[in-house]
């Protein structure tokens, strides 16, 4: 039997690996810490990422990186001499994975970013594939990027987006597009398939293509490797990242339109959530950037709608345009459990006022023009209601 599939805490476990290991106390402590948060906010990561991989999958590979590939780990202050290498890459850790040894600073983000950095990784492409070097890189820096996403925007009771860090921003959307059209469990597979057993890169084209019936996504895709890798301007590569965002949209659409199922619905207005919130340049979020914004509006109104005929979030107003537009701006919150958000309705001569509240907790409040009928309100006014069914 697997190892680490007998046991379920991973506190305990590393504590295992740890004793057979001549880190400092220091580091040894660090590692705990990061652990201990971890699983703290897993759960709302979980719960926002709605198909990542299941948590023992998670840290199972975690403890594997620290088990097989850190030898030497050292922590520096950063004011002290010995962290002139990290600062001159501007970074919170370095690696070197023929040595199996990190340099980091002394906190649990650049623990994880220096395990994320220094585990293997393949993401196996066919050499017939061009640019197959390019491809390759990006899955690898999405993927660090996604780990540490886990400690960088959870910590347990809230879900945090900093829209001015630095990051490979083509490589993060591209890495969750994938996750968002097929799940985390095909990317973990691409990642630890060593001998090239599949094409994911074929499978992934084939699934577009099933609902799409079109390779019109791959194509830009690969139009935009091509791109990276010829180093074209960078309004360039981005106005071709835009596209590709709109066709990501239009795969979503095909997707709601043979939805039948309430639940898959749901996680579909949970992806749309998280992609408006994804980070589109330093200092803008996908849901500031104008060029895509009528594509998300049209593809968020399909799925609310459908939500709305499929009974998995209550109808506000009777009127089409006015439901949307409520919803819209309800679902536009970093409540992490979109099943726990309620709203509370007032009505005033031209406006309604919305308070949107998550369980119990006041989350915001704001207004949207109106100038129906009181009839066409379905839901109590001047009291919390949750919208999901």
């Amino acid at each position: 039997m697997n190892f680490f599939s007998k046991l379920k805490d991973y506190h305990n476990l590393l504590e295992e690996i740890l004793e057979k290991k001549t880190f400092s106390s220091i580091a040894k402590s660090l590692a705990l810490s990061m652990v201990y948060k971890l699983e703290i906010a897993y759960k709302d990561y979980a719960r926002v990422k709605v198909d990542c991989v299941p948590k023992d999958v998670f840290f199972e590979t975690l403890l594997r990186v620290i088990k097989n590939y850190c030898e030497h780990i050292k922590i520096v202050e950063p004011e002290s001499s010995q962290a002139t290498l990290l600062v001159k890459n501007n970074v919170n850790a370095l690696t070197n994975s023929k040595e199996r040894s990190i340099l980091l600073y002394p906190t649990e983000l650049a623990m994880l970013e220096a395990i994320a950095d220094i585990e293997p990784k393949y993401f196996f492409v066919k050499k017939e594939f061009e640019p197959r070097q390019v491809l390759q890189n990006l899955l690898v820096n999405g993927y660090k990027q996604n780990m540490v996403e886990i400690l960088k925007n959870f910590n347990g009771w809230s879900w945090d987006i900093d829209s001015h860090e630095k990051m490979d921003f083509v490589a993060n959307i591209v890495y969750q597009n994938i996750m968002m059209i097929k799940n985390e469990q095909f990317l973990y597979d691409w990642r630890m398939d060593h001998e090239g057993k599949k094409n994911y890169l074929s499978l992934l084209k084939r699934s577009i293509k099933s609902v799409t019936e079109n390779d019109e996504y791959y194509e830009i895709l690969c139009n935009l490797l091509k791109m990276i890798e010829d180093k074209e301007d960078e309004n360039k590569v981005q106005e071709e990242l835009i596209d590709l965002q709109k066709c990501f949209l239009k795969f979503l659409e095909k997707k709601i339109e043979k939805v039948e199922e309430k639940e898959e619905i749901t996680k579909i207005i949970a992806q749309l959530r998280l992609f408006q919130n994804l980070n589109f340049a330093e200092g803008k979020l996908i849901k500031d950037c104008k060029k895509i914004d009528s594509a998300f509006v049209y593809t968020q109104k399909m799925a609310i709608t459908k939500a709305c005929k499929l009974g998995a979030m209550k109808i506000v107003s009777m009127d089409i345009e006015t439901n949307f537009q409520i919803y819209h701006y309800i679902l536009d919150t970093r409540i992490i459990d979109l099943e726990q958000i309620k709203i509370e309705l007032n009505l005033e001569e031209e406006s309604l006022l919305l308070k949107v509240y998550d369980k119990e907790v006041f989350e915001k409040q704001g207004k949207i023009t109106w100038n129906g009928k009181k009839k066409d309100i379905a839901i109590r006014k001047k009291k919390q209601v949750n919208i999901f069914n």
